[in-house]
């Protein structure tokens, strides 16, 4: 395997950690929010909400904003294995 070969490789997998672990700490930031609203609902303080409701955005979000994360780790492991590739062009 080639040097380029083995930088984009490993650029793959860092996207996946990184889409998973975004995409992780988002929903539950959704959970947590979740959580909250019916503490609150339950107090008196606020209205029932359902979690559906408060769930799908979160879940929405979390996608999207991992998918921009692992893209810009795609994005600078690609432009790293472009240059790796051109040096072992130049010998």
């Amino acid at each position: 395997m080639t040097p380029a070969a083995r930088v984009i490789v490993l650029t793959f997998i860092a996207a996946l950690v990184v889409f998973c672990i975004v995409q992780d700490r988002l929903t539950a930031a959704g959970a947590r929010h979740y959580v909250e609203m019916q503490r609150a609902a339950i107090a008196g303080g606020g209205r029932a909400v359902t979690i559906d409701e408060i769930m799908r955005p979160a879940v929405r979000r979390s996608v999207r904003d991992a998918l921009w994360s692992s893209a810009g780790v795609m994005a600078a492991g690609c432009a790293g294995a472009a240059l790796v590739a051109r040096r072992d062009r130049r010998g």
